[in-house]
């Protein structure tokens, strides 16, 4: 049930008013008070310049709150509802049915008014406490709703580029990938061709780990995408440094021939393949490990994401 709010202020109602009627809901099923009040919000420039000015008051004949609400906070004013609610509460139960004067310093002459005030501060303040962290409360957890359904968005968006940056990595690396070449357009910077791409399209990334598996001699059968990542990693190292040790090999084989054929036309023995200088093989060495490095670190990085 809505309560009947008239503004009589220049107060703009159009964000006040909706929290209004739930606080107001709130107080009566805590208070288990059967029939709302009227709430009337009342412009009063006078009284809010007096420091000790009203701020509310409650008609029990009428059953009407009446709100100052000059140059007040909007939480103020929702806490003066809450403690004359308490009173509307107390005139359904027909504590006003003998009450006694309730001119100045009322609360301090009649015990019974007294005790009236000390409920009315007591339990409005702690309904309007209540209240407040509740609706806090709620609007936290819409917020994180909000925030974690644009968090798992995003993740999703992540976790297929991923997939779709390791397939081309992998497509990249094992000669999957089409060269462009023969007037075609240059492709710009993590781009394929348009055969490579529609291959890529056909071909699942799972496909595509496995065929590059296969092709370093694992055997996939009955192995898992997973698996078959964890045997890429383990295995990639091994095939490249006996790639290395091929292109060591050859390169040596080239130096060799040179020595010969530069002895040859001295007149001069060829010097042994023994003779390459250690500081050439270790300068090599270290490049080729570089590289191995550097391809080992990019892939276990796109593989453990």
């Amino acid at each position: 049930m809505k309560c009947d709010v008239t503004n009589n202020s220049n107060m703009d109602m159009q964000d006040l008013s909706p929290l209004i009627d739930d606080l107001v809901s709130s107080i009566q099923d805590t208070m288990e008070i059967e029939s709302l009040p009227a709430v009337t919000l009342h412009d009063d420039p006078q009284n809010s310049e007096d420091l000790l000015g009203k701020t509310a008051y409650y008609d029990p004949n009428n059953k009407v709150i009446t709100i100052y609400v000059t140059n007040r906070h909007p939480k103020d004013i929702m806490r003066s509802i809450a403690h004359e609610m308490v009173h509307h509460s107390q005139n359904e139960r027909g504590e006003f049915d003998s009450i006694g004067n309730v001119g100045e310093g009322y609360a301090q002459a009649d015990d019974h008014l007294r005790n009236m005030e000390k409920e009315a501060y007591l339990k409005g303040n702690m309904c309007f406490r209540d209240w407040e962290d509740g609706h806090k409360k709620q609007m936290m957890e819409s917020i994180h709703r909000k925030n974690s359904f644009k968090r798992r968005t995003t993740t999703m968006k992540i976790h297929n580029w991923k997939n779709d940056e390791l397939n081309r990595l992998l497509m990249e690396k094992f000669g999957l990938s089409e060269k462009v070449g023969d007037g075609s357009p240059e492709k710009k910077p993590g781009e394929m061709t348009a055969d490579a791409k529609a291959k890529s399209d056909e071909q699942r990334p799972d496909d595509t780990i496995r065929a590059a598996a296969e092709k370093l001699g694992i055997n996939t059968k009955g192995m898992t995408p997973d698996q078959i990542a964890a045997a890429l990693r383990k295995e990639e190292p091994t095939a490249q440094q006996g790639r290395n040790a091929k292109r060591i090999a050859a390169q040596k084989e080239k130096d060799a021939a040179l020595r010969k054929k530069q002895a040859e036309l001295a007149n001069q023995e060829p010097q042994d393949e023994a003779c390459v200088s250690d500081k050439e093989d270790k300068n090599l060495l270290l490049s080729q490990e570089e590289t191995n490095e550097s391809f080992r670190r990019r892939i276990r990085t796109m593989l453990d994401r």
